[in-house]
């Protein structure tokens, strides 16, 4: 196996370990064990389990917010338009690893200081994004921290929740994947009505 090989198997192994485990419970031995190389292999490529941590963090929060953040700041979209492409974007994104935002949050929670300057918009002047000034334009009088918590919410908490509504007996959310992909088109008519409730 060449070394490029040997090392994404490792940070794979690492990524279901932390994923299964959390970061505090995880160890190198976990991780070499699932890899099916020795420790030391481990410690070659990666140092430490702080190291291979953050490299797996960095990875899943460019996923979370990486693929949205060329929408956000596009300025020759409408606020309509990148509400729908990021709609779409963020859910097919996240349905490809599920459990990722309940792990991203989790882990953040538990360390935000340490943890948080590895968010992709860290650096990022939020009110000058295109998204914000147009949301701005359209409703001057509220906060744009409330329109991006509520579309965030709207994308990210149904898979959060997924887990939970999908065991509640009833039978409502029994297709709760169907549910989460029918949002698609649900989010954008929902905050467009926010919106024009709000306008008027």
């Amino acid at each position: 196996m060449t070394e490029s090989l040997t090392e994404e198997k490792i940070k794979e192994a690492a990524r279901i370990i932390f994923m299964e485990k959390g970061y505090a419970a995880a160890g190198m031995r976990d991780i070499a064990t699932k890899a099916g190389v020795n420790l030391s292999l481990v410690n070659y490529y990666y140092r430490s389990k702080k190291n291979i941590f953050q490299i797996i963090m960095l990875e899943k929060m460019h996923k979370i917010f990486g693929s949205i953040i060329p929408y956000m700041i596009d300025e020759n979209t409408s606020l309509e338009e990148k509400i729908k492409h990021i709609s779409t974007v963020y859910i097919d994104t996240i349905s490809e690893d599920p459990n990722l935002p309940l792990f991203v949050f989790s882990e953040l929670q538990k360390n935000p200081e340490e943890l948080g300057i590895l968010f992709p918009i860290q650096n990022m002047d939020f009110m000058q994004m295109s998204i914000v000034k147009q949301f701005k334009a359209a409703c001057p009088d509220i906060n744009p921290a409330h329109f991006m918590l509520n579309f965030l919410g709207m994308t990210i908490f149904p898979f959060i929740a997924a887990h939970i509504f999908s065991k509640m007996p009833n039978g409502i959310f029994d297709n709760i994947q169907t549910i989460i992909h029918e949002r698609k088109k649900l989010i954008p008519l929902w905050i467009k009505n926010m919106l024009e409730a709000n306008i008027n």
